[in-house]
């Protein structure tokens, strides 16, 4: 069941929306402002972006330790932001306790930042290393390759991430273009704050009420409204890029719930379903669904295949059965819309009031029916964008978006006759049961390989898509370099279930091995591709499992180097792992003081507490565009000869603060029965032992 949400709007003009959510461990913000990179000034590409980085550097009221960056790593929240085109926001998430106090960090921030000189040359820096970043990025490279499909709004096409030579050399002019910015948007009337967590509505209200206020009152400059999309008639587009070919279909649409419906529906893997049709054809593994650009009034929906091969008669294959199957979601009933939207709801209840927020401002909101025969008015191929991405494609080199991309706008055969057509399956909600009071959750893993798990989720697929329908749920996930098996329903389905699943993973059939390996072999393209940290989090599990420690070096996407260093605990007993999750509370923002505020090594700076292959400990990640994996490793070493000298600095006051945030968390368990679970058998197979009042003094 989703939370209500009860809206409200300061004297200010403040628009205030307030979610109880009883069953949450942790409360969570988000201000979220009406104007991003599209309206900022054309002199500065990448000043929103930018504005989204510097306002964690200090405010008013919070500055140095003090302010929300350093202060949540201490504490233990989460937090980011986002940048888009015509929105922005800014979230985080903490313990209830400490709620308020990260509540006027964040409003402070945004209503009163600083905006000083050296905050603006360092975060000029960071971003310049992000964008250096992304020009090997290939999720940003199709987006902006997709950008050329649409004659407008115009600013579709432009620059908006930011580097050096864009903010230029003129700091003084930049810190005025970011004051007049702030001036311009960052009023009460262009910004709308979320609250959910356990709390009761008064009590959110209340924060609310009390750091609300911090926004002036008028309402300044409305942001010009976008231009709405048009297609351009040149609308279907190649682009070369290393890695598993992908096929994206794109439409302009209006934004409604209705778009996470159809993401559900796309994501169907049972019997008889669109993706189970492509892959019994060895047409397609995957598909992906995304907004690349959403305002008030429209946005574009993408949904895009991991493609089996690189033929044209294969893209033809894939694009007919989809415009099938767009046909034949026009004939689905009342009942078949009520089943998908319940298992949206059900998905989405599965994620944290953080990520709840982020979904609900800024991607798929909860699902729900409104504006589905809108969509589906939409969804015609006459309004549709081609977008083909593979190694193989000849193109010229096409400016866009700030990235250079080679692009052909060649057609292909959009119809292929050679289609096993056949009827999809649509599913119907199960018959009610009364499962609840009986009803069974249970958790059971092992370690894999990534291609055992690939093999794995390729055999459970079906079976996990048709409990869902059936009113129960079997979900397997990979954590730690565990392959983790979850079933959630009555005694005698997860008996029945597990069994089944048990037999499907000992003897996969020749089908569920060929989607595993080229799934495998599609992941491992992505990884090849993608940011370099990622990639080395990746493979981190198997490294941990298979060895007793030394160097490992993988080659990474990009010219960043990148390096992880795990430190697993000295002993494994209660006192040492509650010892080394406080630790890392006060390294991490001493880690990030020195190595990002400091030395501005580039866009990657952590240093926490991280479980992995049946460890714990604490792990430290650095990734520059400027100095080398062994200068950066040199660097973690420096820090970690410092750490003695640090734990000499704890006073007795701030470790019992300390002491009392991890009790606090401890105590804390996820509202999902399913997730609560996971972590359970996470620590018990890592061997962890219980840490209650086992916290050292």
């Amino acid at each position: 069941m989703l939370p209500d949400v009860q809206s409200l709007t300061l004297a200010n003009g403040l628009r205030v929306n307030i979610l109880h959510d009883p069953q949450a461990s942790r409360a969570a913000a988000l201000i979220h402002l009406d104007a991003g990179s599209h309206h900022e000034p054309p002199a500065f590409p990448g000043l929103a972006h930018l504005f989204e980085h510097v306002v964690f550097a200090g405010s008013r009221q919070f500055q140095g330790d003090e302010r929300l960056m350093m202060w949540a790593q201490s504490e233990g929240a989460r937090l980011n932001a986002s940048t888009h085109a015509t929105s922005t926001a800014w979230f985080f998430d903490m313990t209830p306790a400490k709620f308020a106090d990260g509540l006027a960090r964040l409003t402070d921030m945004l209503a009163q930042p600083l905006l000083a000189t050296e905050a603006v040359q360092q975060e000029v820096a960071v971003i310049d290393a992000e964008y250096r970043m992304l020009t090997g990025h290939a999720d940003s490279l199709c987006n902006a390759a997709l950008s050329l499909a649409f004659a407008a709004p115009a600013q579709l096409h432009d620059f908006h991430v930011g580097n050096r030579s864009a903010f230029g050399e003129d700091i003084s002019a930049l810190q005025q273009a970011l004051t007049d910015y702030h001036q311009q948007f960052f009023t009460a009337g262009q910004l709308t704050l979320w609250l959910q967590g356990p709390q009761s509505v008064v009590e959110l209200t209340t924060l609310a009420e009390r750091y609300g206020n911090a926004f002036v009152a008028c309402n300044g400059s409305q942001p010009a409204p976008a231009q709405p999309l048009v297609l351009r008639d040149e609308r279907h587009l190649q682009l070369s890029l290393d890695g598993s070919p992908r096929l994206r279909f794109s439409f302009p649409v209006t934004p409604s719930p209705a778009l996470t419906l159809l993401r559900q529906l796309l994501a169907d893997e049972a019997p008889g379903s669109l993706l189970d049709q492509l892959r019994t054809q060895a047409l397609a593994d995957s598909v992906q669904v995304s907004l690349p650009y959403v305002s008030d009034s429209d946005a574009i929906l993408s949904i895009e295949f991991l493609v089996c091969d690189t033929t044209p008669a294969l893209c033809a294959r894939v694009e007919t059965l989809f415009c099938h199957w767009l046909q034949q979601i026009h004939a689905l009933r009342t009942g078949h819309l009520q089943h998908y939207t319940a298992l949206a709801h059900r998905d989405f209840s599965r994620l944290t009031p953080l990520d709840q927020l982020r979904a609900r401002t800024l991607d798929f909101p909860p699902a729900a029916h409104n504006g589905w025969q809108i969509l589906l008015s939409e969804l015609k191929p006459e309004n549709m964008t081609r977008l083909w991405i593979a190694p193989d494609v000849s193109g010229q080199n096409t400016p866009v978006k700030g990235f250079t991309l080679p692009v052909s706008f060649k057609e292909w055969q959009p119809e292929c006759d050679n289609v096993t057509e056949s009827p999809f399956r649509f599913y119907l909600p199960a018959a009610k049961t009364s499962l609840k009071k009986n009803e069974s959750v249970q958790t059971t893993g092992a370690p894999l390989t990534l291609l055992q798990a690939c093999i794995a989720r390729a055999s459970l697929r079906a079976l996990c898509a048709q409990s869902a329908h059936a009113g129960h749920s079997l979900v397997f996930t990979c954590a730690q370099g565990n392959g983790l098996l979850q079933l959630s329903g009555s005694q005698a389905w997860a008996t029945r279930t597990l069994a089944t699943a048990l037999e499907l993973l000992r003897a996969p059939s020749p089908a569920a091995l060929a989607q595993g390996k080229r799934l495998f072999e599609q992941e491992q393209h992505q990884l090849a591709s993608d940011i370099a940290i990622r990639t080395l989090l990746a493979k981190l599990p198997e490294v941990v499992s298979s060895s007793s420690g030394g160097v490992h070096e993988f080659t990474t996407a990009g010219d960043d180097a990148a390096v992880l260093l795990f430190c697993p605990l000295a002993e494994n007993t209660a006192e040492c792992l509650a010892a080394t999750q406080i630790l890392a509370s006060f390294l991490e923002p001493k880690f990030f003081q020195q190595l990002r505020v400091e030395k501005n090594v580039g866009y990657v700076v952590s240093c926490r507490f991280h479980q992995t292959a049946r460890q714990s400990g604490i792990l430290f990640a650095l990734q520059s565009p400027t100095y080398s994996a062994e200068t950066l490793l040199g660097f973690i070493h420096t820090f970690i000869a410092q750490i003695p000298a640090i734990i000499d600095g704890i006073t007795p006051e701030t470790l019992e603060e300390k002491r009392c945030v991890l009790r606090e968390s401890l105590s804390a368990r996820p509202a999902d029965r399913l997730e609560a679970a996971r972590q359970q058998w996470l620590g018990e197979f890592a061997f962890a032992p219980p840490v209650n009042e086992m916290i050292p003094g």
